[in-house]
């Protein structure tokens, strides 16, 4: 149960504070096109990877904790997060940044990450 609490709770924990340190603007690479979102990192293989990192985290939790009802509050927080990033958080970015998020809505998927980079030429994009 140990090594299963760490393989979700361990890579959830990194990937949730790599992708704060993206949204605080550090980290970002300085050469090439700027967008004005944030496109580096886990942003060029999973659109919420903030969110998905935390929800890992409290999988491991609950995984080392032997806690079904962590579990459960595992799973509302999940189903929360996925409610607010289709109704709100989306629809506010995509009129915030318009054709260019559109496209990154395109290529990028959501929850589950892809294993190619995507780029902001086209490249890596998804068939």
């Amino acid at each position: 149960m140990c090594a299963a609490a760490f393989a979700l709770g361990l890579p959830g924990v990194v990937l949730a504070l790599r992708s704060a340190q993206l949204l605080a603007g550090r980290g970002r690479p300085r050469r090439g096109p700027q967008p004005r979102f944030v496109l580096a990192g886990p942003y060029l293989r999973v659109r919420n990877p903030l969110y998905a990192g935390i929800v890992l985290a409290a999988a491991g939790a609950a995984v080392g904790a032997r806690s079904s009802a962590l579990g459960l509050a595992t799973l509302a927080l999940a189903v929360a997060l996925h409610v607010w990033v289709v109704r709100v958080e989306e629809p506010t970015l995509r009129a915030r940044f318009g054709a260019a998020y559109a496209e990154y809505l395109l290529r990028v998927p959501r929850w589950l990450p892809t294993l190619r980079r995507v780029t902001g030429s086209g490249k890596g994009r998804r068939r």
